[in-house]
This record gives structure tokens, sequence and C-alpha cells, in this order.
């Protein structure tokens, strides 16, 4: 399986955005001027996703978001029950329906080196689970549909036990006649239909719903759609078990005119054969502050950039050393100047992102704001290089990262 779910027959503009990263040539005039920055929305974190495959065993992927490309796949043992619907709670904890109507409580012991269960699965309930779908927002909700009912619980424990941490059953409402549903943040969902229509909902608190209608058309290949937040989605194609990745700009406005599309760059053209697929919630979120980091402090930035490589995946390249790597790296590529232009290519930034808009998976303010950029570039290192300082060594020895 792991071979299986590598980065399957990635096409040759995957492999020109590494090379040409980091070719260097920018000249004076194209880091002379430097456009106005704005209000910053800038974005992080991380995607990780569970999944069952046909024989019953549990994986695990984790994907960068900034680049869509697949980082890691983890396989454990097959789960000892005909799996139907499936919803991550957090790191260590997946709830997962039987077939035959039990929810099973799934306890995580490690999903780093590989994937194994602490305990077999706990069945917390022995019926009255038919739902064909499940999701969790992140924030006490669970989510599940249920012949066309979408129905919502309270769950009140990290890892719960039984009626007493699942619990308020609440009927949202009928005609929720779905293909896909995942939670895309607190009280949202995201939903696909058989027609190919991409839906929204928003869930209100007195148990009243709002939909906007993102897509009319276009979604109806996509048999599992996921979410880790912040308006990252991920689609998987059955029939060739490909997935693609797209990043609505501003998941609450009510449109989807703003998602941009990276089909020219999916997660993997195929090996994506699980039959159930969840996102571990809101472990991708962004933020909006209308006192932006001014760009053109270049020594602000740096501090600004030592500060995020430090705070990088809970603090793994804390160091002189990374910082020291990464420094060098930035200084060569741009100059830690947010508006550097490469001349020869379409390279943009302080990390020079090639083409520049694949830092919109980070912000929609990518061309102005050097933390959006910065956030980039350490996800894109993290994903390639697993350190600044492979990044560096690679950068030495070829003259691009």
């Amino acid at each position: 399986m792991t071979t299986t779910l590598r980065q399957a027959a990635r096409k040759s503009a995957v492999a020109a955005l590494s090379a040409a990263l980091g070719a260097g040539l920018l000249t004076a005039a194209a880091v002379a001027t430097a456009p106005a920055a704005e209000a910053a929305t800038t974005c992080s974190g991380t995607a990780s996703i569970y999944g069952v495959l046909p024989d019953g065993r549990l994986t695990f992927s984790t994907i960068t978001p900034a680049t869509g490309a697949l980082k890691k796949v983890r396989v454990g043992a097959d789960l000892g029950f005909e799996p139907k619907a499936m919803a991550t709670l957090n790191f260590n904890t997946v709830l997962v329906t039987s077939t035959t109507g039990a929810l099973y409580r799934l306890d995580v012991l490690t999903n780093n080196e590989s994937l194994v269960l602490e305990r077999p699965p706990v069945k917390i309930f022995d019926s009255g689970w038919t739902h064909d779908k499940l999701t969790y927002d992140g924030h006490g909700h669970l989510y599940g549909t249920a012949g066309g009912v979408l129905l919502q619980y309270l769950v009140s424990q990290p890892k719960p036990t039984g009626s007493a941490h699942i619990g308020q059953r609440k009927e949202i409402g009928g005609g929720f006649v779905l293909k896909t549903l995942t939670a895309a943040g607190d009280d949202r969902l995201l939903a696909t239909t058989s027609a190919g229509a991409l839906y929204s909902y928003k869930i209100n608190s007195d148990g009243t719903w709002d939909r906007d209608d993102l897509k009319t058309s276009g979604w109806s290949g996509f048999d599992q759609v996921v979410s880790p937040g912040g308006g990252l989605y991920y689609g998987r194609i059955e029939t060739t078990g490909a997935m693609y990745w797209y990043k609505d700009a501003n998941p609450a406005d009510g449109t989807g005119s703003d998602i941009a599309y990276h089909n020219d760059t999916p997660v993997n053209t195929g090996g994506w054969t699980q039959q159930l697929l969840s996102a571990q919630p809101e472990t991708f979120s962004c933020t909006t502050t209308s006192d932006p980091l001014d760009g053109r402090d270049i020594p602000a930035v740096k501090a600004a950039g030592r500060d995020l490589m430090n705070k990088h995946d809970g603090g793994v390249w804390n160091s002189s050393t990374q910082w020291n790597c990464l420094e060098q790296l930035w200084d060569r590529e741009s100059g830690w100047r947010y508006w550097a232009d490469n001349p020869n290519s379409t390279a943009y930034g302080i990390p020079q992102a090639l083409p520049g808009s694949k830092m919109d998976a980070f912000g929609d303010d990518w061309r102005t704001n050097p933390v959006t950029q910065i956030k980039w570039g350490l996800s894109y290192i993290d994903g390639r290089y697993d350190t600044p300082c492979g990044a560096w060594t690679h950068f030495l020895n070829n003259n691009w990262y």
C-alpha cells in the first residue's frame, strides 16, 4: 500500500516546480519596488487523513498543504468488522460504524513510523448507528446522514465511551441525499451530490440551517471529499483512485467563485483505493489581521521567519543550525523580499514559489504578505526536504531547491 499510494505519475509540471525553485536570478529591477501590503489573511497547518481499505485495514496519510504532495502513508491492521462510515475526532481517535449498525472507537497508539492501534476497536454502541456518512467538525458536533436525514450529536469527551459522551441527538432536517459529506469548520459542512453540485451548509444553534450552492456541476466524479479546515478540500475519484486538491479563499462567503483548482498538480493520479476517508478536523486554519507585518523591513521579516520556523511542526526545527540554513537559503533566493519576481520564470516571493500563485493555499494575499509566503515556504521545505538544512544542502549542490 505504501508503494501504491506514492506520488504516482505526477505531471512534469510538478517536477519543474522543484527544479526551478531557487534559480536565484533576481535582478535589481525585479526587487526594486514593493507592492503595497493589504489586510493579511494567512493560513497554516497540516492535512492528515485516516481511511479504510477494501480489505478492512486502517490507513493514515499526510499531505503537504503547500504543494498538494503526498508526504507519507501508513497501513495498519484489519479492523475486524465491515465498516460503513467514519469520522476522525482527533489525531488518535476515530469513530467507525459497521454495516450492522454498531459504533466503534479506534484508539491510535502511533501513526508516525507505523500505524498501530493501542487496543482492539472498542464497541461504544451495539446498534442504532445506521448512518451512511459520518463527520466531526472539531468543535464538539458529530454529524451523520441516515435515510436522507441529517443528524447532529454532541461529543463531550476526546475518547467517548457511550451515551454519556455522545448524546443530545438532534434531527436537523430531511432531504440530505448527498454523495459526500465532510465537516469544513465549526458547524460548517461541505457536501456534493450525484449531479455534481457542491454545497456548503451552516448549521445554526437552534437547529436550522442555511445552504450555499458553491458549484452547480463538476463535482460528480468524487466519491470521497474531505477537509482539514481552512478552505482546503481534497476529492478522490473512485474510478481512477486519483486525489485532487482545492483551496477556497473564503469558505464563509457563500460563493464558490474563489475556489482555486489545482488540477494540474494532483496529490496523486491513482492509488487512493480506500473505501472510506476522513480528515482530522481543524488541523489547517486561516487568520486575518488588519495590521500586517511591514514586509519592507527585512530584519522584521527575518525575525518573523525565525519565529514561524521555530514553531513549525511543534518546534522540531527550533535550533540555530536550522535557522542559519533557512536564512542563507532565502537570502540567496530573494533577499527575503516578498515582492521578489524572477525575470526568467514565474517564480515569486521570499521562497520563490513557481508559480507564485501556488502560495494561494496559504492565503489569497500571497503577493503582498511575507507571512503567507514564509508559511508556504516552510510547508514546501517540510514536504520535500524534511528540514531547512536539507533544502539548503540541496541548493548548494544544485543551485535550486
